[in-house]
């Protein structure tokens, strides 16, 4: 009879031995699921798509797994601009999870089907679809409100690309509301609502609420993707454009530079941003006097805009002709103001 010191040791073989193989099995059961998830994480879209579409022919799934599976795969499919087929994945994630009734699994379906018609531009369908999120979450007992402020700001957008302001800001309003109430104040989602209804405002020429709304949305920025952040530096240059279009020059020149002193210490930012910053600061150096300081604004600026041309590069060399003028310099002014002319020509043609 084996005595019980026996058989545990026997027990602890048997497991030291059993464990790698269902471990091994585990591992092939599960590979084309997981290789999915672990290429869309990689941004590898290619191999994502290949490894979800192979894990949705495997074998049976629950209705839940598929759902996964499906909303995974139209996360793969957009970006290489597969919009046809993505809007057939996510119709399937549609139907299936209508069949289960689950609110829940429907309004995520329709969540990304809003994604993909943004993506398509068919922004009236992309509102109906936020208007059945948001009825499907409001017949709930506790509607979801991360879920409705999501779908407050892809209306906002549907109606921003429509170009529906009033109804915009108004969708924006909601979304930012709801995102403080189920994010928090400095959360990525309210950040996001806030910079929208901060460039809404400036556009409409309230300025006041603008800046109000981009000073929220620059803090929320900082404490949810950094201070150093693209996100953070693209509210304070609408704050700074803001305050200039306003009349605080003294404001905008300092928020100008904090733009720029941002995008030096940015490793792979946007040169053309930079340069328009640059172009902005440079005007308002000009009006202060500051000759010498706008000219080497202007010229880092005017060797990035003049590739690619066009109104931006024109409206730098017209700032760097008024520089000329204000120093005495006619002629460099002359020469600058016909190049300006000829690179405004030639980008209307």
């Amino acid at each position: 009879m084996l005595s019980v010191t026996r058989i545990f040791r026997l027990a602890i073989r048997f497991a030291t031995w059993v464990t790698p193989h269902v471990q091994e099995w585990h591992r092939q059961r599960h590979f084309n699921r997981v290789e999915g998830q672990r290429h869309l994480q990689s941004r590898n879209w290619p191999e994502a798509e290949k490894h979800l579409v192979l894990a949705l022919a495997e074998r049976r799934h629950s209705a839940k797994r598929r759902l996964e599976l499906l909303l995974d795969l139209e996360k793969a499919q957009v970006p290489q601009h597969k919009l046809a087929e993505a809007e057939q994945t996510v119709r399937t994630a549609i139907g299936l999870a209508a069949q289960t009734k689950v609110h829940s699994m429907q309004s995520r379906a329709l969540d990304a089907l809003v994604d993909v018609q943004l993506e398509q531009g068919k922004y009236a369908d992309a509102e109906k679809t936020t208007g059945e999120i948001a009825r499907l979450e409001s017949a709930q007992p506790k509607p979801d409100s991360a879920r409705l402020a999501k779908c407050s700001h892809k209306l906002g957008t549907a109606l921003l690309k429509s170009e529906r302001r009033a109804e915009a800001m108004e969708a924006f309003q909601r979304a930012a509301q709801l995102s403080e109430q189920a994010f928090g104040a400095e959360h990525v989602e309210t950040a996001k609502s806030f910079s929208e209804l901060g460039m809404l405002c400036r556009q409409k020429g309230d300025h006041a609420e603008a800046q109000r709304c981009l000073r929220r949305a620059l803090q929320a920025h900082r404490a949810a993707s950094g201070h150093d952040s693209h996100e953070a530096t693209q509210a304070l240059f609408h704050l700074a454009s803001s305050l200039e279009e306003s009349g605080n020059l003294e404001g905008a020149v300092e928020e100008y530079e904090r733009v720029l002193a941002l995008k030096e210490r940015q490793v792979g930012g946007n040169r053309e941003e930079t340069a328009e910053a640059q172009v902005h600061l440079a005007a308002l150096y000009l009006h202060a006097g500051r000759s010498s300081a706008a000219r080497e604004l202007l010229t880092s600026a005017i060797a990035v805009l003049e590739r690619k041309g066009g109104q931006p590069a024109a409206l730098a060399l017209e700032t760097l002709a008024c520089v000329e003028e204000q120093v005495g310099r006619s002629a460099d002014a002359k020469r600058w103001r016909e190049k300006a002319v000829t690179m405004a020509a030639n980008h209307s043609s």
